[in-house]
């Protein structure tokens, strides 16, 4: 691809022609696909009643399965996808993060889905309270048309004029990869540390990282981003080369989720195409699928187990430079002592006292949230009042440091934003346990919400959907035929909608998302797709 294909709005916003739309070649596959996935949520359910008849385990299965079946075919509905895309992936993906994944998981595990739990009764009843919410939030806003007027005025006024909408040769998408990798890389590698707050350009290198997705989308750009009449060629030698290196900055950061978030982002945006017809299942297309499908518990070993070299590795990472961890995890991946050995003392933490435990594979462990949920909610439920008003002045505090340093020091000259470098989670565990501060324990903002804000949480809650539906859905685009495009910025995103379109980290996380993260990553977008275009690699 030499140019940058445009996309056409269902109300003409950039004056594009009309194409023909594809037709539905792969509704009949779908369909089975739907009802097969529904069917194995049911089956996982009454398996795990054989598993353990234990009433607290029949009642969260119970409600796991029946709410994640309703979920899951109310979200795979082609129509919807196609008019809704990313405000639908981001309900089916906050069922699947906070619970139907543990489901299917623990399932396959042989494990109750209460395992390891503290509160599951109380984590799964809010959960599929806001779960419903969620879906009649979704329900409302694909009928609303203040929705729809909103969703057009930011497509026309923000998006469009800044050139969203079209699409990024394959060289702009290797200079933001490149980019975003070298970001990656510099931000987390032996450079961390209580000078960087406050350093706007470390902020900006921050910032970047998430970019490193960009090379990805090649081989799924053509039928997701540009238009259909448009083909890109595909270098599969330098896309491994690249595959390689975002592995090696994944071992350097100590991080399983920079690797996984690359497969995911395939992985959804290839499901997409499916969905919506772009990408047409030929019989052919369908044997790959198969063999792909068989294949797939090699590389899922081999990264199960990398992603168990890592949390060894760990420990070690404060002590060593960036490239002696990743020989040090290397070395531990070819220790099958050291693995089996880390997999037997994690069977017997599980047993004792508080630990993070909940899914045995450590790789499929970062994209299931429910033990985080379980421990915030537990947390929650033992504060007393004082803690409870401890957690709103913490909670009043984290959402003033949102504001830039030069502002805060004029309001709330107070405050230390290195003094207050702390998750929700360290921040109830102190207020519980008394541990140190600083640890960055993975919090809720399920649980945060209604401790800090109690039953007003839905409505906030009610708030940050709607505003995240309309921003995620003004990054797709609509032909005036119906055919729904993808800007390659919500391909770069898709995940981080996919995970954290309806929770995060707490309450303060999600305000700052939607009015400092997202505004940021929109700017840093177009200044990047602007710089690179023309610009050449060498």
């Amino acid at each position: 691809m030499t140019g940058s294909g445009s996309l056409a709005d269902g109300n003409a916003i950039l004056g594009m022609r009309m194409m023909p739309r594809p037709g539905r070649g792969n509704s009949r596959f779908v369909a089975k696909a739907r009802w097969g996935a529904a069917f194995l949520i049911l089956l996982c359910t009454m398996l795990q009643f054989a598993i353990s008849p234990d009433m607290t385990n029949a009642f969260c299965a119970g409600t796991v399965g029946l709410i994640g079946t309703w979920a899951f075919t109310y979200c795979t509905n082609p129509r919807r996808i196609e008019r809704f895309t990313i405000s639908t992936l981001m309900v089916l993906g906050f069922q699947v993060h906070s619970s139907l994944a543990a489901l299917i998981v623990q399932t396959f595990a042989w494990k109750p889905i209460t395992f390891n739990l503290e509160a599951p009764v109380a984590t799964f009843s809010v959960l599929a309270l806001l779960q419903l919410w969620a879906m009649a939030l979704h329900w409302f806003y694909a009928q609303s048309r203040v929705m729809r007027i909103a969703t057009t005025a930011i497509r026309q006024r923000m998006f469009a004029p800044l050139g969203f909408y079209l699409s990024p040769t394959n060289r702009q998408l290797w200079w933001m990869g490149l980019l975003g990798s070298f970001a990656s890389w510099y931000t987390n590698a032996d450079r961390w540390g209580e000078d960087n707050f406050g350093d706007i350009a470390f902020k900006l290198l921050a910032g970047l990282s998430q970019f490193s997705v960009a090379p990805f989308l090649i081989p799924i750009a053509s039928y997701l981003i540009d238009p259909p009449d448009q083909k890109r060629s595909v270098n599969w030698l330098a896309l491994t080369a690249y595959c390689a290196l975002t592995l090696y900055i994944a071992l350097a950061r100590n991080s399983r989720g920079v690797f996984a978030v690359n497969v995911l982002t395939v992985l959804i945006c290839l499901a997409i195409t499916v969905m919506i017809g772009r990408f047409i299942l030929t019989r052919r297309r369908v044997i790959w699928l198969a063999v792909a499908i068989l294949l797939s518990p090699v590389p899922a070993g081999i990264l199960s187990d990398l992603a168990t070299a890592m949390v060894i590795a760990r420990d070690d990472r404060s002590d060593i430079s960036s490239q002696d961890l990743v020989f040090s995890t290397i070395g531990t991946y070819f220790d099958r002592e050291a693995l089996q050995s880390r997999q037997e003392t994690d069977q017997i933490l599980a047993e004792g006292s508080y630990n993070e435990i909940y899914v045995d594979n450590p790789l499929l462990a970062r994209f299931v949230s429910t033990k985080y949920i379980d421990h915030n909610v537990a947390l929650g439920i033992s504060l007393s009042q004082t803690g409870e008003g401890l957690a709103r002045e913490s909670a009043l505090n984290q959402l003033l440091l949102l504001l830039p340093t030069p502002v805060l020091n004029f309001f709330a000259p107070e405050l230390d934003k290195s003094g207050n470098a702390f998750s929700s989670g360290d921040y109830y565990n102190f207020l519980v346990t008394g541990d140190e501060l600083g640890g960055y324990r993975t919090g809720s903002s399920i649980a945060d919400g209604f401790v800090v804000l109690g039953a007003f949480y839905v409505v906030v809650f009610a708030i940050f959907a709607l505003a995240n539906f309309i921003v995620g859905d003004a990054l797709t685009i609509r032909m005036r035929d119906g055919h729904v495009l993808l800007s390659a910025l919500a391909g770069i995103c898709i995940v981080r909608f996919f995970m954290n379109g309806l929770m995060d980290e707490s309450v303060a996380v999600q305000a700052g998302n939607l009015v400092r993260a997202v505004p940021q990553t929109v700017l840093l977008y177009a200044l990047m797709f602007w710089l690179t275009r023309g610009v050449k690699l060498r």
